[in-house]
């Protein structure tokens, strides 16, 4: 049912309200038998958008509310988050960046609520793809590559007590080579596996002030080499 302009040749044009036959209730600018401009598409189930349209589907700026809770507002193209957007979570959590068919994708970053740390860095498709940076909130902080989610590649975290590890990540643990440096002066640097010391490596030692050539397995050092 339709209730508003009609153009001089029987199509939807200027200001009306359609309700379609699933329910859904759309309220505003009409042009050529079709939402154009400025309107409020409502579902059904009581999420809805409120923004532009182009020839039938949202596009330009908008905001969508969603019964979960979420809200999304900005850039829209062909009915899909394109662009530059900020969405919010009822936990108070937001991302904001860069949108590409729907989803997250490119720059962007996003704020764990109720204290949970930030992330700063690229997305691709809703998940930390490529480089970027996150902080906790006990300010432990990563920089460097990520996959699916999770570190991956080289980078580098720091704990607030002054521990440093720089090198290759595998799945969100140590794996490959890397560095490893302690407060107190110590340093290890060789191998690791599964988030452990293991294989061929050097420590520094700094009671003697002199490095030591050795082998790991599992986190413990199994042999000096001289």
């Amino acid at each position: 049912m339709y209730l508003g302009e009609w153009s001089n040749n029987d199509n939807r044009h200027g200001r009306g309200i359609q309700i379609f036959s699933d329910e859904s209730r759309y309220s505003g600018q009409w042009s050529n038998d079709k939402p154009n401009g400025l309107g409020v598409l409502k579902q059904k189930n009581g999420s809805y958008y409120d923004g532009q349209w182009r020839n039938g589907k949202a596009e330009g700026y908008g905001t969508a509310y969603l019964t979960n809770g979420n809200i999304y507002e900005g850039e829209w193209k062909n009915d899909k988050q394109e662009g530059k957007g900020k969405e919010i979570w009822p936990d108070g959590s937001i991302y904001e960046g860069q949108f590409h068919n729907g989803l997250k994708n490119g720059k962007g970053t996003f704020t764990w609520g109720n204290g949970g740390g930030s992330y700063e860095g690229e997305f691709l498709n809703n998940q930390m793809n490529g480089k970027g940076v996150i902080t906790y909130n006990d300010k432990r902080k990563y920089e460097g590559n990520w996959k699916n989610n999770k570190m991956d590649g080289f980078g580098k975290f720091e704990w607030p007590d002054g521990r440093i590890y720089e090198g290759e990540y595998k799945s969100d643990k140590k794996e490959g080579y890397g560095t490893f440096t302690w407060p107190d002066g110590r340093i290890y640097k060789g191998t690791w596996k599964n988030g452990r010391q293991d294989g061929e490596g050097k420590f520094y030692d700094v009671k003697n002030k002199k490095w030591k050539k050795g082998m790991w397995k599992e986190g413990k050092r199994i042999q000096w080499f001289d």
